[in-house]
């Protein structure tokens, strides 16, 4: 057998594919939460941490403040926003509608597979949670709620919640991390992730709606008060 001489013909790499990557992987930090509110972000580190040129960092960057999940400072800097507490229960209110229809939409479409998985998934969340693993509580939570999110099949509303979730991404895991939250999953067949799996085990479409909806306005609850104590301390320290 000869040996061959010449390549596939590959087609050229587009100078967006670059691009598109950059971007992906500075969004999917944001949603897991991994850059916290109030970060500063600076284009030279960026670049390097991801072994690329400025530039497609400036273009990913620049999308991501359109998408409101970079603000710019007076200085022109951009960081990961600090949300108020009314910025939080908007964002809050509109995670319900979004997030409690793709969990009704999910129990109609979901697969045995994706039960199974959505099941394992809980079941390791739970552990970490008892274990104080916050760094994996944090990352099984977000595969949960996105395990049923897919499940909807509806790509559109699937976009819309991950970009709430650029959002949501950095202060829940700076609430997280900081020990305030007093753990994300604890183990009891009444929290709200037992909800959603067991009503989407039985098709239950208003049930797993309700389930998402409690587990949302049970993270509101604590920090939407974390957040005004901490205004509460910064008008204290400014006088």
């Amino acid at each position: 057998m000869k040996n061959p001489t010449s390549l596939p013909d590959f087609s050229p790499v587009s100078h967006s594919t670059v691009h598109e990557k950059v971007y992906d992987r500075i969004r999917d930090a944001l949603v897991a939460g991994k850059m916290l509110p109030g970060q500063r972000i600076v284009i030279r580190e960026l670049a390097s941490a991801l072994g690329t040129s400025m530039m497609p960092v400036r273009e990913a960057l620049r999308r991501l403040e359109a998408e409101n999940a970079l603000v710019a400072t007076s200085g022109g800097t951009l960081t990961v926003p600090i949300l108020s507490p009314i910025d939080y229960e908007e964002l809050c209110l509109i995670r319900v509608a979004l997030e409690s229809k793709a969990a009704a939409e999910a129990a109609t479409r979901i697969t045995p597979r994706e039960l199974d998985k959505l099941e394992r998934v809980l079941v390791a969340l739970e552990d970490a949670s008892d274990h104080r693993d916050l760094e994996t509580a944090l990352r099984l939570n977000r595969a949960f709620h996105h395990l049923v999110y897919v499940a909807a099949r509806r790509a559109l509303l699937l976009r819309m919640i991950e970009s709430l979730w650029l959002r949501v991404g950095p202060q829940l895991s700076y609430v997280v991390r900081s020990d305030i939250y007093g753990g994300i999953a604890i183990r009891s067949d009444d929290h709200p992730h037992r909800q959603v799996l067991a009503a989407l085990r039985s098709g239950n479409g208003r049930a797993a709606s309700s389930g998402i909806a409690r587990d949302i306005r049970r993270a509101e609850k604590v920090i939407v008060a974390h957040l005004l104590e901490e205004a509460k301390q910064q008008k204290i320290a400014a006088k």
